[in-house]
């Protein structure tokens, strides 16, 4: 009897020991020789900018793991020679430490000899044009009827839209609020002081920005707007412009708008990161979207998952794209993968399968949602759908190229040796 005993004690050791052994599986990785796997570079013949245009293209990590129906937030970068690796590689990082979504990220590359000509043609004191700018409605023409149409048959492109630029760039991300309101939700502007320019009727393009908020029927915007402190420093006019705007928008701000303006405490083009990280944080702040997955694990049977639904339907009513829930992150529990592990441990196997389900129904071709699927099914002693998850696991691992792929083929081929050895009824 003590050894039955015992061996029933080992079995459920076993058993538990695998599910915890696969729970510590991280995130999707190719096993590929290049660092850069999931960017793409594309060349868009342009008819309103006379020649060329090289973008490039950073897609989510889980991008190839998520259904048809499941469109991303774009961010476009207007400045691609200078920040589209930094941008995309910090949208990476945000978006696996639920700091943000996950969201497709676009660069535009420019000539050194061409980057200004985006810029509204800007006058001088005397009211007389300078020599640089002009062509800020045609890059916004190439943008709107060119790359826009492009990516959207390449890529599941959101109806949310980011626009990011520098110095130059920022001003035809400016111009691009008030002349194609529609076109963009958020705008992260960096190094921009206010100017006056050509065909703006004698208004400066923070009076147009104002004068865009105020005829605004509806949607909330996001606009952020940075100089570093040794511009504003040289020239005291720009935080008076900027503390006018704020006063401007300030009735807005709520139902219209989200605003921030700030002064960095960094030298020239040292200020752009810290810039683009605050831009960010306004956008989506983390408190929204970094949330505690344990707090979603409820004793009340099935509240557990309408808990998930209900926090991540709010925030896709609140952005108007498809908020989606982390199955699996970098070295840490606060996933969906974590409460399934609670779950099982509880014996609550039908709410367990029914978090799997609503995980598989998001990411369609993920090889971890089958490898834990095959976890479950191993602890019930289900051999059939055990066996059925695993070879799920190991071929979409395969067709990936994960490196997770040994890790499935190893657990298949366990649980192959084990049923072979199995008596025969």
């Amino acid at each position: 009897m003590r050894l039955i005993t015992l061996a029933t004690m080992f079995i459920a050791f076993f058993k538990l020991t695998i599910v915890y052994a696969n729970e510590s599986h991280d995130i999707y990785i190719p096993a590929s020789q290049n660092s850069f796997s999931n960017v793409a570079r594309h060349t868009i013949t342009s008819r309103f900018l006379y020649g060329s245009q090289v973008v490039d293209v950073s897609l989510p990590v889980n991008y190839h793991e998520t259904g048809y129906q499941i469109k991303y937030p774009l961010v476009v970068v207007l400045d691609g020679e200078l920040l589209f690796h930094s941008v995309s590689g910090f949208v990476q990082f945000q978006a696996m430490n639920s700091q943000m979504p996950e969201a497709i990220v676009v660069g535009i590359q420019n000539l050194p000899e061409t980057r200004r000509d985006m810029t509204p043609r800007p006058l001088n004191k005397k009211g007389e044009p300078l020599w640089f700018g002009g062509k800020e409605d045609l890059y916004l023409s190439f943008i709107r009827n060119e790359l826009m149409p492009f990516l959207d048959e390449q890529y599941r492109i959101a109806d949310f839209k980011v626009l990011i630029g520098l110095s130059p760039s920022a001003s035809l991300t400016l111009h691009s609020f008030w002349k194609q309101p529609s076109l963009f939700s958020g705008y992260i502007v960096i190094n921009q002081a206010d100017f006056s320019a050509v065909a703006y009727g004698g208004e400066t393009i923070f009076d147009k920005v104002i004068n865009s908020v105020k005829q605004q029927e509806k949607g909330n915007r996001f606009l952020y707007i940075s100089m570093p402190k040794g511009g504003a420093a040289r020239n005291p006019k720009i935080l008076q412009d900027y503390k006018r705007l704020e006063k401007e928008l300030s009735p807005f701000i709520a139902n219209k708008l989200s605003f921030k303006w700030e002064l960095i405490d960094k030298q020239s083009y040292a200020a752009v990161l810290p810039a683009v990280m605050s831009g960010f944080e306004l956008i989506f702040p983390a408190h929204l979207w970094d949330v505690n997955y344990h707090d979603f694990v409820s004793q009340e049977v099935g509240m557990t998952l309408n808990n998930i639904r209900a926090h991540f339907s709010e925030l896709s009513d609140e952005y108007s794209f498809m908020a989606l829930p982390k199955g699996e992150r970098y070295y840490n529990r606060n996933r969906l993968k974590r409460i399934v592990y609670i779950l099982i441990q509880q014996k609550r196997y039908s709410e367990a399968e029914s978090i799997l389900n609503y995980w598989l129904s998001i990411y369609p071709y993920s090889s971890n949602v089958h490898d834990t699927f095959a976890d479950l099914y191993h602890v019930q002693g289900n051999t059939n759908l055990e066996l059925k998850h695993r070879i799920n696991a190991l071929d979409l691992a395969k067709k990936h190229n994960d490196y997770r792929a040994t890790l499935f083929e190893e657990a298949l081929e366990n649980l192959r040796s084990t049923l072979s050895k199995a008596p025969q009824q």
